[in-house]
């Protein structure tokens, strides 16, 4: 065997202590080299995850308004929805023009719905408003209002 690393051997085996601490500290020097070596990759990797992560605040801080404005579009929609006038009933709203013209003896010559104006919480009908064009004498129309 080498006298040399005969001598290294023995000064290893005197200071035990101070060897591993040595074999350590390589250990960690050549490990500093490789992560030193990935630093750049892995900086790119942050920027990345700290650009998500923005992206996402801004979701959850913009979301409250995007919730809310749904809410009210929905509410709004709602209330058109409920202010339509129903197809079903239109001829029964119609009769209800027509009856007085019969008794009444007055022509009925134009009769339009009009759109429904938003309607209130407390009402317990759906007010329709309609043009009407009605002839007749003074007093056949005057009794086709009194009859309305």
């Amino acid at each position: 065997m080498n006298p040399q690393l005969a001598a290294f051997g023995a000064l290893l085996r005197r200071f035990p202590f101070a060897s591993i601490c040595v074999a350590l500290l390589i250990l960690s020097g050549v490990g500093s080299y490789f992560l030193w070596d990935d630093i750049d990759t892995q900086e790119l990797a942050r920027q990345d995850r700290q650009k998500e992560g923005e992206s996402t605040l801004e979701l959850l801080v913009g979301g409250s308004t995007q919730r809310q404005e749904l809410a009210a579009v929905r509410e709004a929609a709602r209330r058109i929805d409920d202010n339509l006038i129903i197809e079903s009933n239109l001829a029964d709203n119609n009769w209800y023009f027509y009856k007085f013209e019969e008794q009444t003896k007055s022509r009925l010559l134009e009769l339009h719905p009009q759109s429904a104006p938003p309607a209130s919480d407390a009402a317990l009908y759906k007010r329709i408003p309609y043009t009407l064009h009605v002839t007749g004498t003074f007093e056949q129309v005057a009794a086709y209002l009194l009859a309305l």
